[in-house]
C-alpha cells in the first residue's frame, strides 16, 4: 500500500520530541525542516523489478518528481536532501559511463550532500577525483584519506539559510572499504576508525548546528555502535548493506534511518523547533513505484543514456588468447580456465581466502580474440553479486563435499568453480581439500566470497547461508570480469590441478 502524507503520529515519535534537548545552538520558534534521504542507487536509472514481490520500483525520473512535489508543498520550509553513498556499480550505463550521467542527474534532483561509498573508488581514484569536481553537491567523509594528493572530499558541512536552521552533517565511510573494492583503488588511502572519529568532530558540530546528522555509509551494525558510543548525534541516515526500515531503528535516543537501495523508496523525516531545539515529528518511507509522478526531461533523459549503453555493446574491453568455455560438460564437472579465471579475480579484489563459484552461473563462451561487453553479458546475464563472508572449516568442507558428491553425467550447475582452495573427488566423494599445502582445518575459519545465489543456499548449499557477517559487496560478477579484461589483457589462463577427478 502507498504510504500517503501526512501520517498519523507515532508514541514513539512523542518519545523523540520529548527527549531532554542535547546543548549546542538553539533553534528559533517556528522553524521546520523537511529531511529526504536514499541510498545505494547503484547507477539503476530505468525502474526495476523487485526481486522480493515482483513491483516495479524506483526509476530516477519518479525520484526526482517525488523529491520535487515534496519541495513544492511549502516553499519557505527548508527541505535536505541527503545520499547514502554508492553511486557506481551496477548496471551496464554505470560500467561505461563511470558514473557520469547518474552524477549530473543526481545534481538536477537537487541534492545536497553525498557521503562517500565505497563503490565510489571502483573504477579507479582518477574516476572518482573527476566525478567529484564535477558535481553540484559534495561527497562527504571524515575517515578516509589519501598519504599524497588529498581526496576531493570533505568531513562535514554546515548548511543554513536565512531563518531556517542550522545543520551540521557529518561524513563517514565503512572501515571495511579495504576489503570492498580492488586493492589497487586503495593505493595511499587509510580509513580511520569512524568512532574515534566522530567523537573528535561532533563537539565542535554540536556547538553551531541546530540539527547533528551522520550521513553514513557503514552499515547497521557500525551505525549501532555509532549511537551508542558517540553522545551529541540527533540522526544517522544510513546506507551501504541496503536495509529498509519502515521506521528509525532507535539506540537510546538516535533514529537510524536507511531507504532499500536502488531508489525504489524515498525516506522522509520533519523536524520543527521545540524547546529551543529541532525535534522529530513525523518519519515515512515514500515509495517509489509505478503509481509515482514522473519528471518527463529526466526520464527522457534516461532513455537517451539507455540507447546510448545499448550501442556501447559491441565495443571491445579486452582480449584472451583462447576461448574461455562455458560448455556444460567442462565447466559443470571440472577445473575450467573460464572458472579459474572468474574466481581468481573474485578472491583478488575482496581478499578472501577462497572463491566458491557455482559453474552454473556460467551461460555462454567467450571467444579467443577480442573481447566485448556483449559476449560478457551474455556469460553473466543474471546480475549476481558477490558476497563475502566467513565460514568455519567444517562448512567449507561440507560445500566441497556437496560439489564433489554431484553427478557429473547430470551437468549439475553446482558444480563449484573454485579458488584459493584445491580439493580432489574419487569415486564421487571429496578425498581431501586444502588450501596451499595446508589441510583445511574443520574447526578454522576461512574468509570466503561466493555469489549471493550461493548465499542464499542455491543449488542446496544450505551451510553457505551459514556464513557468519556477509556482506553484500554491490560488485556484480559482470562487472568484475568486464574490470578485469580491462585490466588485464591479454587475458591468457588454463588449469592449475586445482581440482582433479578420479
Amino acid at each position: 500500500m502507498r504510504l500517503r502524507w501526512p501520517l498519523p503520529l507515532r508514541p514513539w515519535l512523542l518519545l523523540v520530541g520529548l527527549a531532554p534537548p542535547i546543548a549546542g545552538a538553539a533553534c528559533e520558534p517556528g522553524q521546520a525542516l523537511t529531511l529526504l534521504h536514499f541510498n545505494d542507487i547503484h547507477g539503476q536509472l530505468e525502474p526495476y523489478e523487485d526481486p522480493h514481490d515482483g513491483t516495479e520500483r524506483g526509476g530516477i525520473a519518479r525520484l526526482a518528481a517525488t523529491v520535487a512535489e515534496v519541495r513544492a508543498e511549502d516553499p519557505q520550509r527548508r527541505v535536505l536532501l541527503l545520499f547514502g553513498g554508492d553511486l557506481l556499480q551496477g548496471t551496464l550505463s554505470s560500467s561505461l559511463f563511470l558514473g557520469v550521467p547518474d552524477l549530473v542527474l543526481l545534481g538536477r534532483m537537487g541534492v545536497d550532500a553525498a557521503v562517500m561509498g565505497n563503490h565510489e573508488l571502483d573504477y579507479g581514484q582518477a574516476v572518482f577525483r573527476h566525478l567529484t569536481d564535477e558535481a553540484a553537491f559534495p561527497f562527504l567523509s571524515a575517515n578516509v584519506a589519501s598519504d599524497s594528493a588529498p581526496l576531493p572530499v570533505r568531513p562535514s558541512i554546515l548548511i543554513e539559510q536565512p531563518s531556517g536552521p542550522k545543520v551540521a552533517v557529518l561524513g563517514l565511510t565503512t572501515p571495511d572499504l579495504a576489503t570492498a573494492t580492488h586493492p589497487r583503488n586503495l593505493e595511499g588511502i587509510s580509513v580511520e576508525e569512524p568512532v574515534a572519529v566522530a567523537r573528535r568532530l561532533v563537539p565542535a558540530l554540536r556547538a553551531e548546528a541546530d540539527l547533528v546528522v551522520v550521513l553514513s555509509h557503514m552499515g547497521i551494525a557500525d551505525d549501532r555502535r555509532l549511537a551508542a558510543s558517540v553522545p551529541g548525534i540527533d540522526l544517522i541516515v544510513g546506507g551501504h548493506n541496503h536495509n529498509l526500515y519502515a521506521e528509525p531503528v532507535f539506540v537510546e535516543t538516535v533514529p537510524i534511518v536507511q531507504a532499500g537501495e536502488r531508489g525504489g523508496w524515498l525516506g522522509r523525516m520533519e523536524f520543527r523547533c521545540r524547546d529551543g531545539r529541532l525535534a522529530t515529528t513525523d518519519y515515512a518511507l515514500i515509495p517509489i513505484d509505478a503509481a509515482s509522478p514522473e519528471d518527463p526531461q529526466i526520464a527522457e533523459e534516461v532513455r537517451r543514456i539507455t540507447l546510448d549503453a545499448e550501442r556501447e555493446l559491441d565495443k571491445e574491453v579486452g582480449f584472451s588468447t583462447r576461448e574461455l568455455s562455458a560448455r556444460r560438460e567442462l565447466i559443470r564437472r571440472e577445473e575450467a580456465p573460464f572458472g579459474n579465471f572468474v574466481a581468481d579475480l573474485a578472491r583478488e579484489i575482496t581478499l578472501a581466502d577462497v572463491a566458491l563459484l557455482n559453474g552454473g552461473g556460467f551461460r555462454a563462451d567467450i571467444p579467443a580474440g577480442p573481447v566485448t561487453l556483449k559476449s560478457i553479458y551474455q556469460a553473466f546475464p543474471f546480475r549476481n553479486e558477490l558476497v563475502l563472508g566467513e565460514l568455519t572449516g567444517a562448512q567449507l568442507l561440507a560445500a566441497l563435499a556437496r560439489s564433489a558428491e554431484m553427478d557429473p553425467l547430470d551437468n549439475p550447475g553446482g558444480f563449484l568453480q573454485v579458488s584459493g582452495v584445491r580439493y580432489r573427488i574419487a569415486d564421487g566423494r571429496l578425498a581431501n581439500a586444502a588450501i596451499g599445502d595446508t589441510p583445511i582445518d574443520p574447526a578454522g575459519r576461512y574468509r570466503v566470497v561466493t555469489s549471493d545465489f550461493l548465499a542464499a543456499g542455491g543449488d542446496g548449499y544450505d551451510m553457505l547461508e551459514e556464513m557468519s557477517e556477509p556482506v553484500m559487496t554491490g560488485r556484480l560478477i559482470s562487472d568484475m570480469v568486464i574490470e578485469g579484461f580491462r585490466t588485464e589483457s591479454p587475458v591468457s589462463v588454463g588449469t592449475d590441478g586445482r581440482i582433479v577427478r578420479h
